[in-house]
Parts: C-alpha cells; structure tokens; sequence
C-alpha cells in the first residue's frame, strides 16, 4: 500500500493522518498519552543521593554531669601516682591560769592530720577503618572525629559516676569513696511529716512544709558548724544537691502562686543555689534525697573533686587500614574535706528508674 507523505511534517501532523492509521493498524508504532520512560527518572544516582541530608547531626543526649557543678574539678599529682594525701591542719591551742610562774601557755600547738585516697586508672579508645570513614562520608559527617568525641565523652560520663559512686578495687588499700557514700558523712535524716501526719514525700507536701524542710536542713548546718557557715555565708554559697524526681515539686504553686523555690530564693537570695542530681534518686533505702552543703568560693572547698588526668591521648596507631587510639583517664572520686559543712536528708519521695 502506497502512502503521500508529508516528510516536512511529523507522522502526527493531519498531512499524514492515513499513513498514521495505517502503521497503528499494523502494530508498527504506538502513541500514548505519556512518552513512556526508558529507566526510572533519577538523574542517573541512588535514589538516596536525592534525599536532604542535614548537616548537623542530632546527638543522642546522656545523663547530665552535675559533679562539676557541686564541686570544681581539681588536678592532683602525676601519671602513675596511686595514691593523694590530703593535709588538714587544726590549730588547737589553749590558754590557761597565768600566776606569774607557770610556762602552760608554751604548750600550744597546731594539729596535723591526712585524708588518704587511691587514685582509679580506667581507660578507652576509638578505631576507624578507611572503608568507615568513606562510607560515613557520604552522609557528610567525620567519622574519626565523631569516633574520638564519643571516647572523650565516656570518659567523662564515667568519671562524674566515679565522683559520686566512688570505685572498688580489690587489692588497694587506699579507698576511692564518692559524694554518696564517703564515710566522713554523717548519718541521713528524714524529713518531718506533713500536717496530716500521712507522709513525709514533697508531693503530699504544701510549698510551705518543703520550704520549711529545706530551712530546717540549713539550720542543721548552723548547728553542725558552730555558727561558720552562718559567719562565712558573705564569702560562700551554699548548695542544695536535689534528687531529679523530686525537684519539680519546688515549683508546684499553691493557691496563692507561692512556690517552694519562689520562697527559698526570697529569703537566701544567690546564696543558695540549687542543683538537680539524678543519682539521688533512690539513693538511701529506695528513698529520694536531697544534701544541703556549704561550700567557700576558692580553695577551701567541702568536695574535692579530684583527678590525676581526665584524658591522657597516646599515639595513633595504624594497621593496615585500621587507624584507632587509646586514651586514659584517672580519679579519687571525692574527697570531703569538711564533713561538719554537709547534711543529707532522705523521704522526699521514691523515683522510679525508667
């Protein structure tokens, strides 16, 4: 069959229209609404190429490290020193009747004592091999970079539960005790019941009677100290370490808008700081905590927070294709300088670990 066609013209164009049904007839061409696609669009890439990546990674948040906020961390001697003496001096002297004869008054003397603490070595690391790297690569983030942080961080994870926990290690004479279990600590005390006499937890407690707990901790402090942290308070702070599953109970208002935290920041102004501790949680008899301790601003601090390093980097080392790095660290835990400067109390409430 013999057609005219319009080769100036596409074989859609009406000059051609029986050429156009013929071939359709015959199977030879086909015309659909959509040019049909030869692969699936994507400019040629993985799919995953196409898709946002956001430059900045969210980082998977762990427990907050509060040890430096009741106690600055302090160096103490060398790598490889396995134990730290504290010196504590006392001047104890006396007077005595003077008759004119008697030489008692050449008996005063200063006294000298020593806190010993072993000193805890622990250690990690990180290892990165180039085909990590090179695959972390493609999502835009420094895998060997990100490797170090995470060690650094775990260090420093562990050593604020060093500094509360203290560390047993068997075949050490010197001890490593922590902020919860030092044996200088006195005793822990339960705080009143409130006025219904039903319970001594915060949450069954008014602003008024948590208000009053916490005085009532702080006059302990008076008394325990002989009237120092009364006398010092201008040149201190003192700092109310609370258990997290309770420090939201300052804050319940009663019906006049009064809070707890409201009233304690009325009557001690910045001398009183207050910081959430979640190791107090549960921390005596599955009972929530809280200390109040003063603290002097400089060097004559209750807590010493003490460490030898906190992170001691050693080469990098490479095999292969692997490139990885120890690092070391080394604690005392904490070390109570004054125990006279702290009390604890438990009973404010029992926090469940989730």
């Amino acid at each position: 069959m013999e057609f005219k066609v319009n080769n100036a013209k596409s074989i859609a164009h009406a000059s051609n229209a029986d050429f156009k049904r013929s071939m359709m007839a015959r199977g030879i061409i086909g015309v659909q609404n959509a040019a049909p696609a030869i692969t699936t669009p994507n400019i040629n890439v993985i799919a995953g190429a196409l898709q946002y990546i956001r430059p900045k990674a969210i980082e998977i948040l762990t427990a907050p490290r509060v040890a430096d906020k009741l106690a600055r961390a302090e160096k103490f001697g060398k790598w490889g020193d396995r134990a730290v003496v504290i010196k504590q001096k006392e001047f104890a002297g006396k007077t005595s009747p003077d008759d004119g004869l008697t030489s008692d008054g050449l008996q005063a003397k200063t006294n000298y004592t020593y806190i010993t603490r072993g000193a805890y070595y622990y250690t990690t690391g990180w290892l990165a091999s180039d085909l990590e790297e090179a695959t972390i690569d493609g999502i835009q983030e420094n895998y060997r970079a990100d490797q170090a942080a995470s060690a650094m961080q775990t260090l420093a994870i562990d050593r604020n539960k060093f500094f509360f926990n203290g560390v047993t290690e068997s075949g050490s004479d010197a001890k490593i005790y922590g902020f919860l279990n030092d044996p200088a600590l006195s005793a822990y005390s339960t705080v009143a019941q409130n006025a219904g006499g039903t319970s001594t937890y915060w949450e069954n407690k008014t602003p008024e009677e948590i208000y009053n707990d916490v005085v009532a901790a702080i006059k302990k402090l008076y008394v325990q100290s002989n009237g120092i942290v009364e006398d010092q308070l201008a040149n201190g702070k003192i700092k109310l370490a609370v258990a997290t599953g309770s420090l939201g109970n300052l804050d319940r208002a009663n019906s006049y808008g009064l809070t707890a935290r409201a009233k304690l920041k009325e009557t001690y102004g910045d001398k009183l700081e207050i910081v959430a501790v979640p190791q107090l949680n549960s921390a005596d008899s599955s009972s929530d905590c809280f200390y109040a301790l003063f603290d002097l601003e400089g060097a004559d601090s209750t807590l010493l927070n003490g460490y030898i390093e906190m992170a001691r980097a050693y080469p990098l080392f490479t095999k292969d294709s692997v490139v990885s790095q120890k690092i070391s660290a080394a604690t005392c835990g904490c070390i109570v300088q004054y125990p006279w400067a702290i009390v604890r109390y438990n009973g404010i409430g029992q926090t469940t670990a989730y």
